[in-house]
């Protein structure tokens, strides 16, 4: 179920973990950057979003390879064009976040459309049995959710703490974007000009992000000589971080000698070779600040790889979120379920080994 540990620390980490903005005298990068604290020690929100993936697709030699299992083909050209509509809420105090995803899988005549409701607490996650076609026997569990112990499982795959993924977040980012140029990647475009927003999306204020062809080479210098450096001190003094992230010492000690030792010219040769073999074609995040707060967020990625030898590696997406009711009661559209069937005896009954 590793799958589902990732997908729930992104989860709670896209709720809480977000931009929102401060006053119109802060320059764009400083708005960004202290929005995140802003949205973060919000007690409550509700959100509403859609994702797109447009184009999916990796390097067929990674599954020849056996890098990546057989299956993986037919899974990214279910991906492929895929629609997510996905809803929910979070609160801080008691920890509880839910999360309704609506996806419309594959395209032209084959498509599947499936819910899957998920309920997140600080020890617990729930997670629907969802109605597919050809498995007769999820079928008879339909309508049931399965039980996960979020605490267990991250002991047993040595996490740590997964609510440290909040501050993680944060830390990191700001990090990544204190060591971009303000006037090179950071702008305020005006509402009128912001294209496809949400029907009844209002912001006092708009912030983008945006990485392209022509400052690609640029981002990734700074990354690698002024971000990971932070980066990895910030990984190296926080224990809970290294856990959450399942990273040992000597891995980010290495990385760190790596950058500023005598393996610096290996460290650039490897940035070198990511400037020329993939194609940014955008890399854009907009935040939309009402009331001090994030009330939507805006992602487009186009990414491309210009390598023949790794040919195939594309992706298209396009992300929005809209937040509402901050530090509002919530009233949450599930009860914690009190008849769940433990994860543990869904695979038994799919065949699956424990703790996959």
């Amino acid at each position: 179920m590793k799958f589902v540990k990732v997908s729930t620390i992104l989860l709670l980490v896209a709720a809480l973990v977000v931009l929102s903005g401060c006053s119109s005298s802060k320059s764009a990068k400083e708005t960004m950057l202290d929005a995140m604290a802003n949205n973060q020690d919000a007690k409550s929100m509700t959100y509403t979003g859609k994702m797109t993936l447009n184009e999916l697709s990796l390097p067929q030699k990674e599954v020849v390879d056996g890098k990546m299992p057989a299956v993986a083909p037919l899974i990214l050209s279910m991906l492929k064009g895929a629609v997510i509509n996905f809803h929910g809420k979070v609160q801080k105090s008691p920890a509880r976040a839910e999360l309704v995803m609506d996806m419309t899988l594959g395209s032209g005549d084959v498509k599947l459309n499936v819910s899957l409701p998920m309920i997140i607490t600080a020890d617990k996650v729930w997670i629907k049995v969802p109605q597919i076609p050809g498995y007769p026997m999820l079928d008879a569990l339909s309508g049931k959710f399965v039980e996960i112990d979020a605490k267990k499982l991250a002991q047993e795959q040595g996490v740590g703490d997964l609510t440290a993924s909040q501050n993680i977040g944060q830390d990191l980012l700001k990090a990544l974007l204190g060591s971009l140029d303000e006037k090179t990647f950071f702008s305020e475009p005006k509402g009128a000009d912001m294209n496809g927003l949400p029907e009844g999306q209002e912001a006092d204020k708009f912030v983008r992000f945006a990485v392209d062809e022509s400052n690609k080479d640029t981002a990734l210098t700074a990354v690698m000589e002024k971000a990971a450096p932070q980066i990895i001190d910030i990984l190296l003094s926080n224990e809970s971080y290294m856990k959450a992230l399942q990273l040992k010492k000597e891995q980010l000690e290495a990385a760190k000698k790596e950058l500023s030792g005598g393996n610096t010219g290996k460290a650039k040769d490897a940035v070198d070779t990511f400037k020329k073999s993939v194609k940014i074609g955008q890399l854009e995040v907009t935040g939309g600040i009402k009331d001090d707060y994030l009330t939507y967020e805006g992602l487009n990625v186009e990414l491309e790889s210009t390598d023949a030898a790794a040919g195939g590696l594309k992706l298209d997406m396009h992300y929005e979120m809209s937040i509402s009711d901050i530090n509002k009661d919530v009233k949450f559209e599930y009860e914690l379920p009190k008849d769940a069937i433990p994860v543990e005896q869904l695979q038994g009954m799919l065949g699956l080994p424990s703790g996959s």
